[in-house]
């Protein structure tokens, strides 16, 4: 069979199975929302939201602090459970019924609780990978190197009235701080660091998983500054694309993207640019 019968079967048949024609372009799309709190819509619409912090955080565009406004989510990750990442944690899997993917402590306490339903809660650990939206979309978990603990007081619906609190469970356990990894239905990879130092583990993220595109914190005080970022960024990410995340939510962490950039150097990563709610088209042939 000759290459030019051989491509025209090959594209007759891409056709057939998607109703797209060979070379057609797809779009997926990440929107950063202010502190960490992510949302990548994937090629075939699936939403998923990373640490949902969107009602009370001070960098989120007014017309996202009503959840609906996100649409049908369908997963939720979390990567530690300190109030600015699980504020809406409760109310946003309610609302949506997304299964939520967290480490293993901090879902189980969750259900425990009562404050998530065991039916939709994925409870994993560093190393693992999980295909909850179907097998072409994958959820690798990775180290970070932070805290972890829950304030049921900062947790909504949770509130100083709740039982949870009236019984004196206050603080419970958060289990491990940790990053993801979402790989994408085309194999296109987007890190979220979450809360986290610099760390040498981070080679092996880009080793296993080589992201096309890293979220990193730059805020310092709780997580690297710019600079650790871009030595984060430079020697041991290593990813086509850099987006700065968590940074100027409050003035502990008033550090700057302009900061982060001149850090990283002419090291040849495309530092993107976004303000909160200023989508990242990302376009697949």
């Amino acid at each position: 069979m000759n290459k030019a019968l051989t491509h025209a079967l090959v594209a007759g048949l891409l056709t057939a199975l998607t109703g797209a024609p060979a070379g057609y372009a797809e779009n997926a799309e990440v929107l950063w929302l202010g502190h960490a709190t992510t949302r990548i819509t994937s090629v075939n619409g699936k939403v998923i939201v990373i640490d949902p912090f969107l009602k009370k955080n001070p960098k989120t565009p007014v017309a996202y602090k009503d959840l609906k406004r996100l649409g049908q989510v369908d997963l939720i990750l979390v990567t530690h459970g300190h109030f600015d990442h699980v504020h809406d944690l409760v109310d946003l899997a309610e609302l949506s019924t997304a299964t939520v993917v967290a480490n293993f402590e901090f879902a189980l306490q969750m259900v425990q609780l009562g404050l998530l339903d065991g039916n939709r809660v994925i409870a994993m650990n560093k190393g693992g990978t999980v295909s909850p939206l179907g097998r072409g979309i994958k959820i690798h978990m990775v180290p970070a190197d932070h805290s972890s603990g829950v304030d049921l007081q900062w947790l909504e619906p949770v509130s100083p009235e709740s039982k949870n609190v009236k019984a004196g469970i206050r603080w419970v356990a958060g289990g491990a701080p940790v990053g993801y990894v979402v790989e994408l239905e085309n194999g296109f990879k987007i890190y979220h660091s979450g809360d986290t130092n610099v760390f040498g583990d981070m080679a092996l993220i880009h080793r296993f998983h080589a992201p096309d595109l890293a979220l990193v914190c730059i805020g310092g005080h709780f997580t690297m500054d710019p600079k650790a970022a871009a030595y984060a960024v430079r020697e041991l990410l290593k990813p086509r694309q850099v987006l700065p995340i968590h940074y100027g939510t409050y003035p502990l962490i008033n550090r700057s993207p302009a900061e982060f950039e001149a850090a990283l150097g002419d090291s040849g990563i495309e530092v993107l640019k976004r303000d909160p709610g200023d989508p990242i088209t990302i376009t697949i042939e």
